[in-house]
């Protein structure tokens, strides 16, 4: 299911198997293009978001959940909703890419990136 870069916005990677993915830790992935991604689990909903802080460039796949859709970058304690990517606690203030996500047949796919800061495409 990989395309070239022109097909980059409809691309759909296979990225981990849900049951890789414990509800109150992080994994951290890399898409095809090497793009850092951050998977946070919620029951069986799996959401994606850049792994990478804005406030100081720090991975926060390496951060913890610390509430149901609630990511803490492990460095200065900035919280993101993983649903939206909205900043809910700094020093950060920009919001964090979100990506389309689906999971079928306990395999997690990430859409490519071409989503913006704080919306899912």
């Amino acid at each position: 299911m990989t395309a070239g870069p022109a097909d980059r916005a409809t691309t759909w990677e296979r990225v981990a198997e849900l049951s890789q993915i414990e509800a109150t830790f992080p994994l951290g992935v890399k898409l095809a293009d090497g793009t850092r991604v951050c998977l946070v689990r919620d029951g069986s909903v799996v959401h994606a978001v850049e792994d990478r802080c804005p406030h100081r460039d720090f991975a926060l796949s390496g951060g913890d959940v610390v509430a149901p859709c609630v990511l803490e970058c492990p460095w200065h304690g900035a919280r993101f909703d993983v649903r939206t990517g909205e900043v809910l606690q700094g020093p950060a203030t920009d919001a964090i890419r979100v990506y389309e996500v689906r999971v079928e047949a306990g395999s997690v796919w990430v859409r490519g990136a071409d989503s913006a800061p704080g919306t899912a495409s």
